[in-house]
């Protein structure tokens, strides 16, 4: 009796398995078909947007971005993960984002060691060495009262600053010199928050052909603030409408150096100011 309780036991087991079969095998995929391991954010082999799985570089390797050079969630460039077609991180920088060592757009820059502030005006950092080592044997530039001369060369110079320094005024005295060929003279200028400046150079035609204005920043003179980059006998540093218009709050002193490159005569510069 025993032995036919068992066989009939196992015979409802082997019924019950042939049932369940079929409906555990019609939920497995097709061979060939089986769903990607993909790895989870963060995790060894994660596929970052943009580069296939298992090929982001790594810490150390070649195209891997350095700490700082790209954008965080939030800030411009950023491209959230899941984006097609979107890196992350392509090689340093996400889109729209510039490259290590460039400054962001809208950014305020770090002065120079030893300037007074960013630069006033356009400047060719090229120059600054030649510049330096010619004001070395500079002369002290001299001076009249402003606006004061009726000569040639006073009346060129009211004439260009009508062009490049419109709506304003004289401000402190003129440097008025004599100038040979490769010669420097330097005056100071001061310049504070609440005006804006031009400064503005003139020599007749047949004296010098090409003067150039420097303007050095303080503390050390080191640094340049403004530089005229023509090659004419007009220079200007802030010729309308890009004036040069100082953030420091109290006033400071520069040094402009004046350098006659090609010929000699005389030379006269003056400073102009307006109101902000």
């Amino acid at each position: 009796m025993n032995e036919v309780r068992k066989v009939r036991t196992w015979s409802l087991v082997a019924l019950g398995a042939a049932a369940i079969l079929p409906i555990v095998v019609a939920c497995q995929p097709p061979a060939g078909n089986q769903p990607p391991n993909v790895a989870g954010a963060g995790s060894v082999g994660y596929p970052y947007p943009g580069y296939p799985p298992g090929q982001y570089p790594q810490p150390g390797q070649p195209g891997y971005p350095a700490p700082g050079t790209y954008p965080a969630p939030g800030q411009p460039g950023y491209a959230a993960p899941g984006n097609p077609g979107q890196p992350v991180y392509p090689g340093t920088a996400a889109p729209g984002f510039p490259p290590s060592g460039q400054p962001v757009p809208g950014q305020v820059q770090p002065a120079p060691s030893g300037s007074a502030g960013p630069a006033l005006a356009p400047t060719d950092p090229n120059s600054l060495q030649g510049i330096l080592q010619g004001i070395q044997n500079a002369m002290q530039g001299q001076t009249v009262p402003g606006g004061a001369g009726i000569d040639l060369t006073d009346v060129g110079l009211k004439a260009h600053a009508m062009r490049v320094a419109p709506g304003m005024q004289p401000e402190g005295d003129e440097l008025k010199q004599n100038l040979q060929q490769g010669q420097h003279a330097v005056m100071m200028v001061t310049l504070q928050a609440g005006k804006c400046y031009t400064l503005v150079g003139f020599s007749a035609p047949g004296a010098v052909a090409d003067v150039d204005l420097n303007l050095l920043a303080p503390p050390l003179y080191m640094t340049l603030a403004g530089q005229d980059l023509t090659h004419n006998n007009t220079p200007v540093i802030g010729a309308h409408p890009g004036e040069m218009c100082p953030v420091i709050a109290f006033p400071l002193q520069y040094k402009l150096d004046v350098v006659a490159n090609k010929g000699s005569g005389i030379v006269a510069v003056q400073l102009f100011s307006k109101n902000k």
